[in-house]
């Protein structure tokens, strides 16, 4: 199992847990915050990186969708997992990213760049140059 096949399968027990937890009553707020804690203690030596992106995250591709079945939805959970795949330096050319999305990333890396490992860094802003948003 890869890492990112490992990160895929904690979040899926984190909501399968949330409903098992709750007498089967599932909460998809608190399940989707659970995943974004998740995320952000995976990601211990990023700065304050993991925390921007899981708030931005949950504002603009969770909360808005709460209604929605499921939710988060698997587009949503990509997201998270590309966002994880750039952290960890491993992201490919094909993401869930929208321009918008990689606008907010370089904004958010370079809110942080002081404070992140060099070489996660220059691995980030490559990344974000390759997708035309610096």
């Amino acid at each position: 199992m890869t890492d990112i096949q490992k990160f895929y399968s904690d979040i899926d027990k984190i909501i399968k847990h949330d409903r098992a937890d709750n007498a089967g009553g599932y909460n998809a707020e608190r399940a989707s915050r659970a995943v974004a804690d998740f995320f952000i203690s995976s990601n211990k030596g990023m700065a304050e990186l993991p925390s921007s992106l899981a708030e931005y995250w949950l504002n603009n591709k969770v909360l808005p969708h709460l209604s929605e079945d499921p939710c988060p939805s698997a587009d949503a959970i990509d997201w998270l997992g590309d966002a994880q795949e750039l952290l960890d330096g491993t992201i490919d050319a094909d993401t869930h990213f929208s321009a918008n999305d990689w606008e907010e990333l370089r904004d958010m890396v370079n809110c942080e760049a002081e404070d992140l490992p060099i070489d996660a860094l220059t691995s980030m802003m490559s990344v974000i140059m390759d997708h035309g948003a610096i």
